[in-house]
């Protein structure tokens, strides 16, 4: 079979914009879902949970808005190479998912990413590399669900016990604020199972990692914490409290992007925080404990 002939630096070119201009479609239809539709702004913070993995980089916020748009059943993305890695491949008729990739140089004196990305380039990290880029385009990935090949198994972290989860979070809370949660919040954790416990410790924890001031409008900051103790208690296997979506509906702004953008990256970047500080913490009080 003879193979496909190659493009050429034009086609290229023009490949990539359209590829580009395609994402940032998507990426503005996921904006207007995102404060219309509170089943898709619980499906891109479940998105977030589903891709923190420990065996790798976790997505980006934003590319996490950008794969719930696709795909927001997803479990794990890689592209068609590291799933061939992984014995399995793209399969026949599926269709790429698009996300935020960075164009490495290796030259020094690489131009920095927002002038020559598009919009999202600055809150879209390399992700696994460390090095400098000139700009983001459009990649293709896929979905473990759009592929064919060996079986697979997702890695995931080791499963926590509820208990462990809240006892975890009280220490947390009582050695960093100085307070505790139960006088403060008039809580009886003892009359808790301990998933509502945790649940109820997540919201604290979020409140604490999520300034107010960031938040501009009334609901916003409460929505956000909610949001960010739900991605928590997805990562660590609680049975999570509602994903609020933002009352940003009809908010215009000067920036670039709406403002539930802002609101998206703080919820999954702070709950991401608060779940692999229990992780730590747990694994840290296994590697303590005295044998026998």
């Amino acid at each position: 079979m003879p193979s496909k002939p190659k493009m050429t630096e034009d086609e290229r070119r023009a490949y990539s914009a359209r590829m580009r201009g395609e994402l940032e479609s998507v990426m503005d239809r996921a904006y207007g879902a995102m404060v219309t539709d509170e089943g898709f702004w619980a499906a891109v913070m479940r998105t977030a949970a589903n891709l923190t993995h420990p065996d790798r980089d976790d997505r980006s916020p934003v590319n996490c808005i950008a794969i719930a748009a696709q795909c927001p059943h997803a479990t794990r993305v890689l592209s068609s190479g590291d799933w061939r890695k992984a014995g399995r491949f793209p399969a026949k008729g599926s269709t790429s998912l698009r996300i935020w990739t960075p164009i490495r140089r290796r030259t020094d004196d690489a131009q920095a990413a927002t002038e020559s990305g598009p919009r999202e380039a600055a809150d879209a990290p390399a992700e696994g590399e460390g090095r400098r880029v000139s700009g983001y385009k459009a990649g293709p990935v896929f979905d473990i669900s759009q592929t064919d090949g060996d079986a697979h198994e997702v890695p995931a972290a080791a499963t926590l016990a509820a208990e462990t989860v809240r006892d975890v979070l009280l220490t947390q809370y009582r050695d960093w604020y100085h307070e505790d949660p139960e006088q403060a919040g008039g809580y009886d954790f003892t009359r808790e199972t301990p998933d509502a416990a945790a649940r109820i410790l997540l919201y604290g924890h979020a409140w604490r990692r999520l300034p107010e001031a960031d938040a501009a409008l009334p609901g916003q900051h409460t929505a956000e914490v909610a949001s960010a103790a739900h991605v928590a208690a997805l990562i660590l296997g609680i049975a999570p409290g509602p994903a609020v979506m933002p009352p940003l509906a009809g908010i215009i702004t000067q920036d670039k992007k709406p403002p539930v953008h802002g609101s998206a990256v703080r919820a999954i970047e702070a709950g991401r925080l608060v779940a692999r500080a229990v992780t730590a913490a747990a694994e840290s009080r296994q590697e303590l404990a005295p044998a026998g």
